[in-house]
C-alpha cells in the first residue's frame, strides 16, 4: 500500500467519522458517537502507516487540509451549511497550499 494511498484513505474514513460527529449532537447521541470513535481508530492507524514514509507535517498538513475541505463541502450538501466567498476562498488557498507542500 502506497503512502499517498492510505493517506487519502484515511482522509475519507475520517470525514465519514465528521459527519457521524455532527449527527451525534455532541455525542448525546450515542450510537453516533461510537460510529466516530471506531471509524478514527483507523484513521489514525492508517496515519501512523503514512509517517514511515512521510514527514509529519507533510502528512497532517494534507490530511487535515483536504479533510477540512471536504467535509466543509459535506456539510453544505448534507447538513445544508452556508458558505460565503470568504469561506469558499480560504478553503481554496488549503487546498493551494496542500498541492505546493506536495509537489515540493
Amino acid at each position: 500500500m502506497t503512502a499517498y494511498f492510505a493517506l487519502f484513505t484515511a482522509i475519507i474514513i475520517a470525514t465519514i467519522g465528521d459527519i457521524f460527529m455532527k449527527k451525534s449532537e455532541g455525542f448525546r447521541i450515542k450510537k453516533y458517537g461510537i460510529v466516530t470513535i471506531a471509524l478514527y481508530v483507523p484513521t489514525f492507524y492508517l496515519l501512523s502507516i503514512v509517517m514511515i514514509d512521510l514527514p509529519v507535517g507533510i502528512t497532517y498538513a494534507t490530511w487535515s487540509g483536504i479533510g477540512m475541505v471536504l467535509t466543509a463541502m459535506i456539510g453544505v450538501f448534507l447538513f445544508k451549511e452556508h458558505m460565503n466567498i470568504k469561506i469558499i476562498t480560504a478553503l481554496g488557498v488549503i487546498l493551494v497550499g496542500v498541492l505546493i507542500i506536495n509537489l515540493n
